[in-house]
């Protein structure tokens, strides 16, 4: 009987022992755990499952916590377009940290969000979390193969290259509004008055000239603007490089482009392409394809259009479009016996001896054949030429790959609307 009394007493004193040791457990408090619950911009969720797309580019980017956030904690929140770090200002009230980029982000562009080292008010660690989402309207990522693009002009108020390989050298241009009706979101060339005084743009870089290439971009003419005459839209060091004209009336355009030889029997060294769209249909030679019809309605008078020029350097295949509509096609090294041209290049070496031409100037210039600087064609000396262009321009691409068929269509179609 004393045993069984010992027994029930340990029983009671152990009880006793678990009960106070469970309640010096609860005394202690647990911080709560911090996490994102949401991200948005505006009505749009930025956290979704998968990327969000047509995301404003002036609202500020709400992320919530589960609980109140250190305002101290909020400098490892970052905001990416590609390597570029975009400047932000982060704040914290309660449980929201408000995103604020210092600039308006651009259309039609990716960007990365990322949040790292924030931390509760009580001290707690969030884990970090990433999501990416794409700017409403046309962009840098706007087209297909956007990663092959060096050179991307938005031309929205300013002279500012996206992709980062070229930057403006010199600008006489107004802006105005683009074919969305966003404010001071195109360029307008304003033409020439006298010699040596018509509106262009020049730009340095290294990607300009590229052996395959696709060129793109927007314009808008006016036919009475033509009446007299063609004008230049665009060149880097005339027909050196290359160039792109406008005919008398919108009845016709050329797209010059020089290029290596290959092979090269008679040491030319470089050949141009006079390539000129003029609706007369007319195949054969090199010509695979040729638009039956009006070049000025298929451009259209006084109406935004896309010209896209693309060159495949290894089959030697050059072809021009306008707003996706093929114009013509052309076969640059077939039916020759000397004039093999193939990759898209600089004409730096003469005909025959090789020797290094002077005078160029491998610069793009937005509104005539070359920059001022280029001597090297003495017919497009730029202070004696009345015949920049007038009209308006947007969107400027060039891409160091020759897009197919399919991928200008979608390049028209995803930029028209």
């Amino acid at each position: 009987m004393k045993r069984l009394i010992n027994y029930s007493l340990g029983i009671v004193l152990l009880g006793g022992l678990t009960f106070s040791a469970c309640n010096k457990d609860e005394d202690t408090p647990v911080n709560p755990a911090i996490s994102v619950s949401s991200i948005t911009s505006g009505a749009t969720d930025l956290y979704g499952a998968t990327a969000a797309t047509g995301v404003s580019e002036t609202e500020s980017i709400i992320i919530t916590f589960s609980t109140t956030v250190d305002a101290s904690s909020l400098g490892g929140i970052t905001l990416v377009r590609g390597n570029v770090d975009v400047d932000i200002a982060a704040t914290a009230s309660g449980t929201t940290v408000t995103v604020d980029p210092t600039d308006d982000l651009l259309s039609g562009t990716n960007y990365t969000l990322t949040i790292s080292g924030v931390k509760s008010d009580k001290g707690e660690l969030a884990s970090d979390a990433t999501t990416s989402f794409t700017t409403q309207g046309v962009g840098l990522d706007t087209p297909p193969q956007k990663d092959a693009q060096v050179l991307y002009l938005p031309l929205n108020g300013s002279i500012f290259d996206v992709t980062g390989t070229s930057t403006g050298s010199f600008e006489q241009v107004s802006y105005t509004a683009d074919r969305f009706g966003n404010a001071n979101a195109a360029a307008s060339f304003g033409g020439a008055t006298a010699a040596g005084n018509g509106d262009i743009v020049e730009l340095t870089g290294s990607g300009f000239v590229n052996p395959s290439t696709t060129i793109s971009l927007w314009f808008k003419v006016n036919s009475a603007d033509y009446a007299a005459g063609s004008l230049i839209m665009f060149g880097v060091a005339t027909e050196r490089g290359y160039f792109m004209e406008m005919g008398g009336d919108l009845a016709w355009t050329k797209f010059a482009t020089s290029h290596a030889l290959s092979p090269d029997p008679n040491s030319h060294y470089f050949g141009t392409a006079w390539t000129d769209p003029n609706g007369d249909g007319s195949i054969g030679g090199q010509v695979l394809y040729d638009y039956t019809g009006s070049i000025k309605d298929l451009i259209g008078d006084n109406q935004w259009a896309q010209l896209v020029m693309t060159h495949d350097g290894s089959t030697a295949t050059k072809t021009i479009y306008f707003n996706g509509v093929k114009a013509m096609q052309v076969d640059l090294d077939a039916e020759t016996t000397e004039w093999y041209l193939k990759d898209l290049a600089i004409a730096n070496k003469a005909d025959g001896t090789g020797d290094a031409i002077a005078g160029i100037d491998p610069v793009l210039t937005l509104g005539y054949f070359c920059s001022r600087a280029n001597t090297a064609t003495g017919w497009s000396d730029y202070s004696a030429g009345t015949n920049t262009f007038k009209g308006l321009m947007d969107d400027f691409r060039i891409f160091d790959i020759a897009l197919t068929e399919s991928e200008v269509s979608q390049l028209y179609n995803s930029e028209k609307n």
